[in-house]
């Protein structure tokens, strides 16, 4: 979500629809507040060689008076997105340096992660941080990510890997690079550890394709929590439905059929929002037997 602070001119103007967001680089006008803050995390954690060798940048860098400043300057007009690509990599580097670090360790780079966002979300930057502090995603509409957490506080009272598959989920379809196939595999294991328990208790090789196959000829054997529109409980059409389309949408998990084909972003990124229904759903009992 992007800042909800408006200039004077828009208020007095009655302006209501959204900043437009910053979808390439770093816009010049967070430019030096980002500069300042990459200078300022790369000396702390003394990160500049684990950076630039994550980066396989030019050793040049590194050879520099001052390699800090040359990465919190680094910035190339044939690739805007490269300026990101440091923010991200230093997160990440600076959270694989922590790992196992005290609580005082922890909450300092917390709070260089939130001043980070802060910059990024007032900048109405495209990007933000992601929820563990260790990467840049792609910003989400809000009512959508407040969707997404739900769904993962439900399924985390399940089973903590439908919540971690979830969250994986999520980071690949909406990270800096973005990887579709795996956003799509990890949403199925997401509804896979939730719904494999829940409706296949005692099958040694329970499978998202079982799962449906058990709805779709179980039907009259289960029922939402939600009334259909004469006041009874109503079926389970919809989540045959949506498991469906989630199952038999994922074309690249065998190749060489005749309907083979690469997942696309948009499709990736519809199953991440489909999955995450349905684990609040089942983690929930929306979906109960008779």
């Amino acid at each position: 979500m992007t800042s909800k602070w408006r200039r004077l001119t828009d208020r007095l103007a009655g302006k209501t629809e959204p900043e437009p967001l910053w979808a390439e680089g770093v816009p010049d006008h967070i430019d030096v507040p980002i500069r300042d803050w990459l200078y300022e995390v790369l000396r702390a954690y003394d990160m500049a060689t684990p950076v630039a060798v994550r980066l396989k940048l030019h050793s040049r860098f590194l050879k520099s008076r001052d390699p800090y400043a040359e990465l919190a300057n680094l910035d190339d007009r044939m690739n805007p997105m490269l300026r990101l690509e440091v923010i991200d990599a230093t997160l990440g580097c600076v959270q694989q340096a922590l790992r196992g670090a005290g609580w005082k360790d922890l909450q300092t780079a917390a709070t260089y992660a939130r001043q980070l966002e802060g910059i990024l979300r007032e900048g109405d930057s495209a990007f933000t941080v992601s929820e563990n502090g260790g990467r840049l995603e792609r910003r989400m509409d809000g009512t959508l990510h407040a969707t997404y957490d739900k769904a993962a506080d439900a399924g985390a009272s399940k089973t903590e890997a439908a919540a971690d598959h979830l969250r994986a989920a999520f980071s690949e379809a909406y990270g800096l690079k973005p990887d579709p196939g795996a956003a799509y595999s990890r949403a199925i294991k997401a509804v896979e550890a939730v719904a494999n328990p829940t409706f296949l208790p005692n099958d040694p090789e329970p499978t998202l394709g079982k799962v449906r196959s058990r709805l779709d000829q179980g039907r009259h054997k289960f029922e939402m929590v939600i009334a259909d529109r004469t006041g009874a409980p109503a079926g389970i059409d919809a989540v045959v439905a949506m498991i469906s389309l989630l199952w038999h949408g994922q074309r690249d998990r065998h190749e060489g059929g005749p309907t083979s084909a690469p997942v696309t972003q948009d499709a990736a990124e519809t199953a991440v929002h489909t999955a995450a229904i349905l684990v609040h759903w089942i983690s929930n009992g929306s979906i109960r037997e008779k």
